[in-house]
C-alpha cells in the first residue's frame, strides 16, 4: 500500500524552529549583501580606471611624435613599459571572468523514487514556512548544502536545490538527519531572508573561487615537464608567477567582502545550527557535529587508497561505505582513548536525549520522534548501497575521468594496499629479477638442463650475457607481464562474478563491459580472458627463459665452486640448496594448475560471503556444485603432479612427502544431492555443509601452498643473488628499466589471507 500524502500527516499548527531574524540580522544581510555587491563594482572600476589612464598616457606619448622619433631608445622603453602594464591588465580581467564552476557528480532523486526523504523535507518545510526545494541531489561529498537553482542568477526565481553527501548519510543516524536537513533548510526560511542569505553566501564563495582560479597549465607548473628545456619551465613559472601578482588586487578586494561579512555569516550559520538544535536537541547535535568533522579525514584517507587503487586497478566499490568505516574506526580509537583518560571519572555519562539544556526539552522534538536516534539515517533511502555504488561509479568516470573497464571494483576490505613490507619473500624475488619474475609463474623448467658440470668461466659468461640482455628488453616485458597479469585478474572476478549470478544475485554488467549479466555471457567473457592468457604464454616463456638461464647459472655457480671460494654465507646455503630446489621444482611443475585452482577458489570464497543474503537455496546449491567438484579435481590432479616429492625439513628420521605436509588428511566427500529434493531448508543445510567441507580443506592448503612455494622461490632468488654479487658484483638495471611493485602481483595471495573475497561490485539479493 502507498504511503499517504505527507499533507495528511502534517500537524495543525507548525511549530517554530527557525530562531527569529531581528531587523540587526536584517539590516547586516542587506549591508554585506550590498557592500559585496560594491566591493565588485569598485574592482571594475579600478580596471576600467587603468584601462583608461594607459590609454591617456599612450596617446599623449605619442600623439605628437613621428615615426623617427617613437624608434628613439627612451621612447621605446616607455612603451615597452606600457606594454608591461597592458599584459598585467589584461591578467587583471580573469577572476572577473572565471572558469564556470565544475559541476559535481550527482544522482537526481524524486519523491517517486524516495518518498521518506522527501517526506521529511517537505515536513521541515512546513514548519519553516520555507519553500521545499524544486530538486534533491545525491553525490558522494562531505555536506549537506542548499543554493537557488541557477546559482546568482537564479536569486529572483527563489527557487533552491539541495545537494545530499551520501557519506554524511552512511555516518549519522536517522534523527540527526531530521536535525542536518532542518540546519540547511533554515537558510530558506523567512521571505525576503532567503535570497539575502543566499547572495552573502554565494557573492564570499564566487569571490574565494576567482580569486584561486587557475587554469589545468598552472597546476603542473612546479613538475618539470620531460623533453622540454629548462628554460620552457622558467617561462611557465615566470608566467605563472606574473598571473597572480596581477590578482592581488582583486585578492584584497575579495578578502575586503570576507571581512565586511564575517559577521553576518557567522549569524547566518549561528542561526542555522540553533534550528539544528532546536529539533533534534543539543547532545545528540554535538555529536552529529563530532562525525561531520571525522569526516574531512575519512575524505582524505579514501583519496589516498584511490590514488593506490588507480596505481593497481583495484578501486573501492562504494566510496560513502569506505568513509563511514573510517569514521567508525577512527570514533572508536578516540572513544577508548577518552574512556582511558577518564576512568576514575564518575561524571554521569551522556543519555542522548534530545534536549537543550537541563530538563528542557527541543522545541521541535515532535517533528523528528518518528525517526530512530539509533537507525542509520541510510535506512531511509531506498537502495542505499546501489545508490552509493553508482554514485562511485559516476565520480571516477566524470569527476575522475577514469575508465572503468580498466579497473576492478573490489570492497573496502580488500583494496591493495602498497606497504607489503610484511611479504619479505615477495621483494626478495622483485629485487633479484629486477620485477620481471611473476611470484605464481614458475622460473624453472623451461630451458634444456645441462647433463653434465660446466665451468664457472661459462657460468659467469652467461650471467653477465643475461644481464645485458635484461636491460635491453626489460621494458617491453614489464608491459606484456603486467597484461597477462591483468587479464588473470579479470578473468578471476568473471569467474566469481558467475558463480554469482548462477546463485542467483544480480551483477553489474557496467564493471565488465558484457552485453548482459547472465551466467554464459560472463562465463564466456572469462573464456576470452584465458585465450588471452594462453596466446602470451609463448613470448613470456620465451624471455622467462632467459630469466631462467641466469637463474639457473648463478645456483650452479654456488654449487659447483670450490669452498675456499665462498664466504661463510654461501657455504651453508650450500648446504641446504639440494633440499630447496627439490621444494621449488616439485610445487613449479604444478603450478599451471594451481592457478586455475587460486581462480576457482576465489569464485568460491566469494559465493560463501554471501550465503547469509541467499534467497533461493537450489540456485546456491546450483553455484556450489560449479565450483566445489571442479576445486577438488584440481587439487587431485596438483598432488598427482607433486607425486613422491618428498619434503626434506623434518623434525625426525621419518621421511615426508609434500602432498603430506600440505594436506596431513584425505580430501573430504561431498554430501550427494537428490534429484528430488524439495525441501529448501534440506537443500540450505546441504549446501552449508558442502561448502564448511571444501573451505576446511582447500582454504589452509591454498595458503600453505603460496607460502611454501613464495618462501622456496625467495631462498633461491637470495643465493643466487649473493652469490652472483660475490663473484660478479651486483646488476645495475638502468633507469630505462622501471621495476615492478610486488603488489601488481599478489592480488591473489592478499584475496586469500584476507578471508573476505568480495570483490563483486554490484550485486545485490533479487527482488
Amino acid at each position: 500500500m502507498p504511503a499517504p500524502p505527507v499533507s495528511q500527516q502534517l500537524p495543525d499548527t507548525p511549530v517554530r524552529i527557525a530562531p527569529w531574524r531581528w531587523p540587526l540580522q536584517f539590516g547586516l544581510l542587506i549591508l554585506s549583501g550590498a557592500c559585496t555587491l560594491v566591493l565588485l563594482l569598485c574592482y571594475l572600476l579600478l580596471v576600467l580606471g587603468l584601462l583608461l589612464w594607459m590609454g591617456w598616457e599612450v596617446w599623449r606619448l605619442t600623439g605628437h611624435k613621428v615615426w623617427s622619433d617613437l624608434l628613439h631608445w627612451s621612447m621605446a622603453a616607455e612603451l615597452l613599459k606600457f606594454l608591461f602594464m597592458g599584459v598585467t591588465w589584461v591578467f587583471m580581467l580573469r577572476p572577473l571572468l572565471p572558469r564556470p564552476k565544475r559541476a559535481q557528480v550527482a544522482v537526481q532523486v524524486s519523491v517517486a523514487t524516495q518518498p521518506q526523504l522527501f517526506e521529511i523535507i517537505d515536513l521541515l518545510c512546513w514548519h519553516l514556512r520555507a519553500q521545499p526545494p524544486v530538486q534533491v541531489w545525491l553525490d558522494c561529498t562531505t555536506s549537506v548544502r542548499s543554493s537557488m537553482l541557477g546559482g546568482l542568477s537564479g536569486i529572483l526565481s527563489g527557487q533552491t536545490v539541495l545537494h545530499l553527501g551520501l557519506p554524511v548519510v552512511s555516518v549519522i543516524t536517522s534523527r540527526e538527519l531530521g536535525g542536518l536537513l532542518a540546519q540547511e533548510l533554515s537558510h530558506n526560511a523567512g521571505w525576503i531572508g532567503t535570497p539575502l542569505v543566499h547572495v552573502v553566501r554565494e557573492m564570499n564563495a564566487w569571490f574565494f573561487r576567482a580569486a584561486l582560479d587557475r587554469d589545468p597549465w598552472e597546476v603542473y607548473t612546479d613538475v618539470k615537464p620531460q623533453r622540454k628545456p629548462e628554460w620552457h619551465h622558467l617561462s611557465r613559472r615566470l608566467m605563472r608567477g606574473w598571473m597572480w601578482a596581477a590578482k592581488f588586487p582583486f585578492m584584497v578586494f575579495a578578502l575586503a567582502a570576507r571581512l565586511v561579512s564575517v559577521v553576518t555569516l557567522w549569524f547566518i550559520r549561528r542561526s542555522a545550527a540553533r534550528c539544528g538544535v532546536n529539533v533534534i536537541g543539543k547532545d545528540m547535535y554535538r555529536r552529529m557535529q563530532h562525525k561531520l568533522d571525522l569526516l574531512t579525514g575519512a575524505w582524505e584517507a579514501a583519496q589516498q587508497e584511490i590514488q593506490q587503487g588507480i596505481i593497481q586497478h583495484h578501486l573501492p566499490e562504494n566510496l560513502s561505505l569506505l568513509m563511514a568505516r573510517h569514521v567508525a574506526t577512527e570514533a572508536k580509537d578516540r572513544a577508548s582513548a577518552r574512556a582511558e583518560a577518564a576512568a576514575a571519572s564518575t561524571e554521569p555519562k551522556s543519555t542522548g536525549e534530545s534536549r537543550t539544556g537541563a530538563g528542557e526539552t527541543a522545541k521541535g522534538a515532535a517533528i523528528v520522534a518518528h525517526l530512530s536516534h539509533l537507525q542509520p539515517s541510510a535506512a531511509l533511502l531506498r537502495q542505499f548501497v546501489d545508490l552509493s555504488r553508482q554514485v562511485s561509479y559516476f565520480y571516477y568516470q566524470h569527476g575522475l575521468g577514469l575508465n572503468l573497464h580498466e579497473h576492478s571494483m573490489v570492497a573496502d576490505e580488500e583494496v591493495i594496499h602498497q606497504n607489503r613490507s610484511e611479504e619479505e619473500a615477495l621483494l626478495v624475488i622483485r629485487r633479484y629479477f629486477g620485477g620481471l619474475a611473476h611470484p605464481e609463474r614458475a622460473m624453472c623448467g623451461l630451458g634444456s638442463t645441462p647433463t653434465t658440470s660446466v665451468a664457472l668461466p661459462e657460468l659467469q659468461r652467461e650471467i653477465l650475457r643475461v644481464r645485458v640482455e635484461i636491460i635491453a628488453w626489460g621494458p617491453q616485458f614489464k608491459v606484456a607481464l603486467q597484461e597477462w597479469n591483468l587479464a588473470w585478474q579479470r578473468r578471476r572476478d568473471l569467474e566469481a562474478a558467475t558463480t554469482l549470478s548462477i546463485a542467483g544475485f544480480t551483477v553489474s554488467r557496467m564493471q565488465f563491459g558484457t552485453q548482459d549479466s547472465t551466467p554464459g555471457s560472463l562465463r564466456e567473457e572469462a573464456s576470452c580472458q584465458r585465450r588471452v592468457m594462453e596466446h602470451m604464454e609463448g613470448p613470456l616463456q620465451e624471455r622467462e627463459r632467459v630469466l631462467e638461464r641466469r637463474f639457473a647459472a648463478a645456483l650452479g655457480l654456488l654449487w659447483w665452486s670450490e669452498s675456499a671460494d665462498l664466504s661463510e654465507w654461501l657455504r651453508v646455503r650450500r648446504r641446504d640448496l639440494p633440499a630447496w630446489v627439490t621444494i621449488y621444482e616439485a610445487m613449479s611443475g604444478a603450478l599451471p594448475c594451481f592457478r586455475e585452482l587460486l581462480t576457482t577458489f576465489f569464485a568460491f570464497q566469494t559465493l560463501n560471503a554471501k550465503f547469509a543474503n541467499v534467497d533461493d537455496p537450489s540456485a546456491f546449491l546450483t553455484a556450489l556444485q560449479s565450483v566445489v567438484p571442479k576445486m577438488l579435481n584440481l587439487l587431485r590432479q596438483i598432488m598427482a603432479t607433486m607425486d613422491g616429492a618428498p619434503f626434506p625439513f623434518t623434525d625426525g628420521r621419518r621421511t615426508v612427502t609434500l602432498n603430506h605436509h600440505l594436506m596431513p588428511g584425505p580430501i573430504p566427500e561431498m554430501p550427494g544431492v537428490s534429484m528430488t529434493l524439495v525441501d529448501a531448508a534440506s537443500m540450505r543445510g546441504i549446501g552449508m555443509q558442502m561448502a564448511s567441507r571444501a573451505s576446511e580443506c582447500i582454504s589452509p592448503y591454498v595458503e600453505t601452498f603460496l607460502s611454501h612455494y613464495h618462501r622456496s622461490f625467495a631462498w633461491l632468488a637470495e643465493s643466487a643473488e649473493r652469490t652472483e654479487t660475490h663473484f660478479l658484483g651486483s646488476l645495475n638495471y638502468g633507469s630505462t628499466t622501471e621495476i615492478l611493485l610486488p603488489d601488481e602481483f599478489t592480488t591473489q595471495r592478499l584475496g586469500m589471507k584476507s578471508r573476505s573475497p568480495d570483490t563483486i561490485a554490484a550485486w545485490k539479493p533479487p527482488a
